[in-house]
C-alpha cells in the first residue's frame, strides 16, 4: 500500500495548563516544520480556571493553524480527547496531552508507520525512573487486572498518545458513550495497529490532573466498559461462598447436637450473617455499577458542550 502524506491534525486536551501551551506549541511547529502537507494544532479546553484559554487565543490570532475549542466546564479528559476528535479535520489525526510529557519528537516515528501501512500506532510507555514507586506499581497492577478481567487487551504502559487514520477517528466518532474509555475503544475498533515505546518527559509545569481518586474511577470505567467477566465471576465467588457455607453448616450442626458449646440462634446467625450477606452485597455492588452505567447511558446526555470554539475553514 503506497501512502502519501496529507493533512495532519494534532489533539490536545488541556485543563489549566497556560504555563505549557507556548512551549509545546513552538516544539510541535518545529517537528512538523519540514513535512510540506498542510496541519492543524487542535486545542480542546477542558474547562481550565487558569488563563489557558487566553493563551490559546492569542496564539491563534497569529497563526491560523491554531484551532481551539472551549467546552462550558470541565467534562474530563476522555470527553475532551473525544470532542477533538469530533472536530478535527485531518487525514491523520494525532492525539497527545499537553503537559510535555509526550515528546513531540516521536510523531515522525509515527508519521512513518503510517506510511507504512499502518492506521493506528499506539505508544507504550517506559519505565521511568523519575516516577514514583507507588505510580509505577499501581500502574502495572491495572493494566494487568483490565487485560484479566476486560475482553480487550491493553499493553502495559499504554496511553492516549497515538496516530490515527480518519477511519479509525470515524469509527470513534460513531461511539457515543457516557462512559468514555478511548484506550480500551482503539483496540475495539480493529484495523491495522502496531505500537513504538517513548520516554516520557518530566511534566513542564503545574500539576498532575490524575490523583488517586481519578485514576482508580477511570481504572474502574475501564473494566466494566468492555467486559462482563465481573458479572460472571461475582456468580463464581457466590457459588465458592455457598459451598464454604454448606461446611459451616455441617459445623454448626455438630456444635449444636454433639457438644455443648453451642449458644441459642449462634449457627444462624453465623451462617446467614458472615456467608449469604457478603456474597448478596458483593454481587449487588458489581450489578449496581453496571445499572448506573445504564442509567447514565440512557439519559442520552450530550458527551459535551461546546462554549465557544474558533475553528478555521481549511487547515
Amino acid at each position: 500500500m503506497h501512502r502519501q502524506l496529507k493533512d495532519i491534525s494534532i489533539v490536545i486536551p488541556c485543563l489549566n495548563e497556560a504555563a505549557c501551551i507556548v512551549t509545546l506549541y513552538k516544539e510541535l511547529s518545529q517537528v512538523l516544520a519540514p513535512y510540506s502537507c498542510p496541519y492543524e494544532l487542535l486545542f480542546v479546553d477542558d474547562g481550565s480556571t487558569d488563563n489557558t484559554l487566553d493563551v490559546l487565543s492569542v496564539i491563534a490570532q497569529t497563526d491560523k493553524r491554531v484551532h481551539w475549542v472551549s467546552l462550558s466546564r470541565n467534562f474530563g479528559y476522555q470527553k475532551a480527547l473525544k470532542a477533538g476528535l469530533d472536530a478535527a479535520k485531518g487525514h491523520i489525526v494525532i492525539t497527545m496531552d499537553a503537559d510535555m510529557q509526550h515528546p513531540p519528537t516521536v510523531i515522525p516515528q509515527m508519521l512513518e508507520l503510517w506510511l507504512e501501512g499502518y492506521d493506528v500506532v499506539n505508544t507504550v510507555r517506559k519505565e521511568n525512573s523519575t516516577s514514583s514507586s507507588f505510580k509505577r506499581i499501581t500502574s502495572r497492577l491495572f493494566y494487568r487486572i483490565m487485560n484479566a478481567l476486560s475482553d480487550v487487551q491493553i499493553p502495559e504502559g499504554g496511553a492516549d498518545f497515538r496516530l490515527l487514520d480518519a477511519k479509525a477517528v470515524h469509527a470513534l466518532q460513531n461511539c457515543h458513550e457516557d462512559f468514555l474509555f478511548l484506550r480500551g475503544m482503539t483496540v475495539w475498533i480493529g484495523f491495522r495497529q502496531t505500537q513504538i515505546a517513548y520516554q516520557a518527559n518530566a511534566r513542564y509545569a503545574g500539576q498532575t490532573k490524575y490523583p488517586f481518586k481519578k485514576m482508580f474511577s477511570f481504572a474502574l470505567c475501564g473494566v466494566t466498559s468492555f467486559s462482563v467477566r465481573p458479572l460472571r465471576w461475582a456468580i463464581g465467588l457466590a457459588g465458592f461462598f455457598a459451598l464454604l457455607s454448606i461446611g459451616e453448616i455441617l459445623y454448626a450442626i455438630y456444635v449444636a447436637c454433639f457438644t455443648s458449646q453451642g449458644v441459642s440462634g449462634w449457627a444462624s446467625l453465623a451462617i446467614l450473617v458472615s456467608m449469604l450477606g457478603s456474597t448478596i452485597l458483593l454481587m449487588l455492588g458489581i450489578i449496581g455499577e453496571y445499572l448506573g452505567k445504564l442509567f447514565m447511558q440512557c439519559k442520552q446526555r450530550p458527551e459535551y458542550i461546546i462554549k465557544e470554539q474558533c475553528i478555521k475553514d481549511t487547515l
